[in-house]
């Protein structure tokens, strides 16, 4: 059985580096640990959240009244033969695994097709829940399958891409919070490890050049605005604002790209700023609290939606 601790300060487990206290709080290095301390969450009749790398989540500045279980199970394995003439394709990794670590576990076993992932700052339990991706990628293009657990019936699944509803930002363990991640397999492609570390050299030159790295910041903020949204005429739309015709041809309108449009970038509010390089991240520089964060959050979705008439929807996730 985990430890369970008492009054564990959140601030320490996020990038961001901003919250109050979890009220149980919990470690876990395998998928039976998993299982113990969600039972005990309910035997105590407390609510529970699963927390991977912290890297897209915002924790309110009163914590979090119930148990946060920090995934720390991080086991990747080869599936399949792994000799030169049989090699296999297909890489398993536990939820609390980083994103980093599957990327250059994949390129050591001559695998490629994943290496736009190195800049993400997630766990794949959470690049899976939220469907991450980035350099037009996403989790979805590379996931064979998902083992979850249902902390309902208290069984395991084992579930194909296909069932797993995968959308932008979006996956079936968003719909249905009883379904805790476990593992993902992966399939990707036999690869060259010189070009893949040439790729994965590229992307990291890509995000330092436009990203915050090493900031205390949870990624972006906001999803991009996609043209099917069934609030947004495309046509109509690109005729008020032509400023807009660069994306016309793209799924998306980035959001950080209507908050620059509206001279955000640099807007502080308290400890938390709108940053200078990339406007669709929110910089704790150094004692935000998670209400300048929402306030700058609330800021930034009026303006937008006054100008262009667009809700702009959360990427990051609240936990209060």
């Amino acid at each position: 059985m985990p430890d369970i601790q008492e009054n564990v300060s959140l601030a320490y487990h996020t990038v961001f580096k901003i919250g109050g206290p979890a009220r149980y709080f919990c470690e876990i290095a395998s998928a039976d640990e998993l299982a113990e301390a969600i039972l005990w969450a309910k035997k105590n009749g407390s609510p529970f959240f699963i927390l991977g790398a912290g890297s897209n989540v915002l924790v309110a500045d009163g914590g979090y009244g119930g148990l946060v279980i920090k995934n720390r199970a991080d086991k990747i394995e080869l599936l399949g033969g792994s000799t030169a003439k049989r090699r296999s394709n297909r890489l398993k990794a536990d939820a609390g695994s980083s994103m980093a670590k599957v990327v250059a576990e994949s390129v050591k076993a001559g695998l490629s097709g994943f290496e736009w992932a190195i800049g993400i700052p997630g766990t794949i339990g959470g690049s899976v829940r939220g469907n991450a991706g980035c350099f037009g990628s996403e989790i979805k293009d590379v996931v064979e399958s998902v083992e979850a657990f249902d902390s309902e019936k208290t069984i395991n699944y084992k579930l194909p891409t296909i069932n797993c509803n995968f959308s932008y930002r979006h996956s079936l363990f968003k719909e249905n919070s009883n379904l805790i991640i476990l593992s993902a397999t992966l399939k990707l492609k036999s690869g060259n490890p010189t070009e893949s570390q040439k790729l994965i050299s590229e992307y990291a030159k890509k995000r330092v050049s436009s990203q915050d790295i090493g900031a205390k910041c949870a990624g972006c903020i906001f999803k991009n605005v996609e043209w099917s949204r069934k609030d947004l005429s495309k046509t109509e739309f690109l005729t008020r604002f032509p400023e807009l015709k660069q994306f016309s041809n793209q799924k998306s309108i980035p959001a950080g790209f209507l908050i620059d449009r509206l001279g955000l970038k640099g807007h502080k509010i308290g400890g938390a700023q709108i940053s200078l390089k990339h406007a669709n991240y929110f910089i704790n520089t150094g004692n935000a609290s998670a209400e300048d964060v929402l306030t700058l959050i609330a800021v930034a979705k009026e303006k937008t939606q006054n100008h262009y008439g667009i809700y702009l929807e959360k990427e990051i996730q609240l936990l209060v």
